[in-house]
């Protein structure tokens, strides 16, 4: 039966395709997937032709998006042709449509390389119907604790998942204790890669004012980190048990200099566009990836010069004469907050800092708080010539602004304003005597406010 349903699913979701395109151009990242799943639940498992040594998973916490489409560009500019999952869509659904738009009326795949975004709660239910030939894990941190609690559910899903495949290469980030130590529970037949990025002017060793430990993800005692290259991410040991960061992993970037955007790899400089020290963790991913999967040196620093982030992460509009810069976190995600501090801090020049945390509404129930604020260490950005703070928000805005008094920022220097109306707040922002303003909040409400600003 396997058969006539799969062939059933697959037409179901190409004529849901095709009618998602001409509604609206651009769309129908998941529902074409969905029908097809919702008629066979083994659809993935059905396509014929995917090579499981041209198929590439990306997972974890946080840069899975900017590896993946990393990847893929590196990739076509290779002159491969790639089926991937780049609108982000990377829950089973998700999977589905890219196989759906690349595959044949008879279910036989047209895309060469599969590089595909999984959603870390997905890994383990598209694992086994796809097997991957190379699985990829960025790092296992703090996000959305509604829907994943605390990391070490996902990294347990991921343990289980690894644990079930066979003959394949995982890539681990070197320097992120979880991610590292997945390695240890891959089976024989596979082969462990890691990435790392050596200690560089962005280094540091400040902790958050009420930090915790991160326990020994082998023996749970805590871990020691000699420095962080990003929040949670750097070199470190296990006193108790020995478990710690190879001192030279299978790729290191090194040799980093943030103002004339170069990093080298063994003695060979690459350009890097976007000087913020998060993204030389991707990069460091993709180079050990298309290495091992045999690209020329020279394509992948073509490819470099050349790739483009998606939107979303670092944008600006301009309204009544001054920049606002948007800064991009995942809600209830400290990491991704502390590399947005970071970020701000390395601008001394005098500014404007407004912070907007939302409610979360994506999945019911609905709810906000400022808990992973107190993971995070505003010192430098409190040293860095902030003039004025604005919290914005109905909901939250008033803890935000305490969240800040906490840090050291003065009462006075503190705007509360506690509302989500957009004219009200862009307002509070024109009154600013500095033209340097910084924005943190919500993807959604960024939007929001940069078209009414329009």
């Amino acid at each position: 039966m396997n058969g006539p349903r799969f062939a059933l699913a697959l037409a179901a979701g190409k004529l849901c395709l095709a009618a998602c395109k001409s509604i609206s151009p651009g769309r129908g990242s998941n529902l074409p997937g969905a029908v097809a799943l919702k008629l066979d639940p083994l659809f993935l498992r059905h396509f014929k032709g995917i090579d499981p040594a041209k198929t590439v998973f990306i997972t974890g916490t946080n840069g899975k998006s900017t590896a993946n489409n990393m990847v893929v560009h590196a990739l076509k500019t290779a002159g491969h042709p790639v089926c991937s999952n780049i609108e982000g869509a990377n829950m089973q659904t998700g999977v589905a449509t890219a196989l759906i738009k690349n595959s044949t009326a008879g279910g036989r795949f047209t895309g060469g390389y599969l590089v595909l975004e999984i959603d870390e709660r997905s890994l383990a239910i598209v694992a086994k119907d796809l097997k991957p030939g190379h699985l990829c894990i960025t790092n296992i941190q703090k996000d959305q604790v509604q829907r994943n609690g605390d990391p070490d559910y996902i990294y347990q899903k991921f343990k289980a998942a690894i644990g079930g495949l066979e003959n394949f290469t995982l890539y681990v980030n070197n320097d992120e204790p979880r991610a590292k130590s997945l390695g240890a529970g891959a089976k024989e037949s596979a082969c462990v890669l890691s990435f790392g990025v050596a200690k560089n002017a962005r280094a540091s060793k400040t902790e958050a004012e009420w930090g915790v430990t991160m326990p020994c993800p082998m023996c749970h005692d805590a871990l020691v980190f000699t420095h962080y290259n990003i929040a949670g991410v750097g070199v470190f040991h296990c006193p108790s048990c020995g478990f710690k960061s190879d001192k030279k992993p299978d790729l290191l970037i090194d040799c980093v200099d943030y103002r004339d955007q170069v990093f080298s790899v063994e003695g060979e400089n690459y350009h890097f566009a976007y000087p913020a020290a998060f993204f030389l963790y991707n990069y460091a991913l993709c180079i050990c990836l298309i290495q091992n999967l045999g690209l020329e040196q020279d394509l992948m620093k073509q490819a470099f010069e050349t790739f483009t982030n998606i939107g979303g992460r670092m944008e600006s509009f301009t309204y009544a004469g001054k920049e606002i810069r948007f800064m991009r976190i995942k809600q209830e995600n400290p990491e991704t907050l502390q590399s947005a501090i970071d970020t701000m801090a390395e601008d001394k020049d005098p500014k404007v800092f407004v912070f907007g945390p939302a409610v979360v509404d994506d999945i019911v129930p609905h709810y906000s708080n400022t808990f992973y604020t107190f993971d995070c260490n505003f010192e430098p950005l409190l040293r860095s010539g902030v003039e004025r703070c604005i919290c914005f928000g109905a909901t939250i805005g008033c803890d935000t602004a305490n969240r800040l008094r906490y840090a050291g920022f003065p009462e006075e220097n503190i705007a509360i304003v506690d509302t989500d109306d957009d004219e009200r707040i862009l307002a509070t922002i024109a009154e600013c005597e500095s033209e340097n303003i910084y924005l943190i909040t919500w993807i959604k409400k960024y939007e929001k406010l940069k078209e009414h600003a329009r």
